[in-house]
């Protein structure tokens, strides 16, 4: 079990070798990176590049961007980086998670099943804090008659 481990863990390195890391994720709980299982062992500060769809089962685990950013992805979670050119989106397919933008980060979070009222191109970050919280479990979107499309109606 230990070698598949360590095979695991290189032949991972190995292909993250081709592009640049945009960031680590580490957990205390074992977790799925582009469909394959990796133990609590290989979790402990792994790289992450464009492209990798992470995904959490029992445990939390954190996301360490190279822009100081971070966020939080909570137990039965799954995301998707999305980075290009100037676009640089955290895109959540399930779950939940909380992202603590650095300053002048340029990140943002696309929640994938908006409820109704939500504008999926909006980052939610109306205090200036720097954290954003997706899904926004305590909005109440304005009835029908007042929402015009590209409000940004979120917290």
């Amino acid at each position: 079990m230990r070698y598949l481990c360590l095979l695991i863990v290189m032949m991972t390195t190995v292909v993250l070798m081709a592009a640049d890391p945009v960031g680590r994720v580490t957990s205390s709980g074992p977790l799925t990176l582009n469909g394959k299982a990796l133990p609590a062992t290989a979790v402990s500060s792994l790289p992450v590049v464009a492209g990798d769809e992470i995904a959490t089962s029992s445990s939390s685990a954190m996301i360490y961007f190279t822009d100081k950013s971070r966020a939080t992805l909570e137990p039965n979670s799954r995301v998707k980086l999305e980075f290009s050119g100037s676009s640089e989106t955290l895109r959540v397919l399930s779950g939940s998670v909380d992202l603590n933008r650095a300053k002048d980060s340029r990140l943002t979070v696309f929640q994938q099943n908006h409820s109704e009222g939500h504008d999926p191109h909006h980052d939610g970050d109306h205090d200036g804090s720097g954290s954003d919280h997706h899904p926004c479990k305590d909005h109440k979107p304005p009835p029908r008659s007042e929402h015009h499309p590209g409000d940004h109606d979120c917290d």
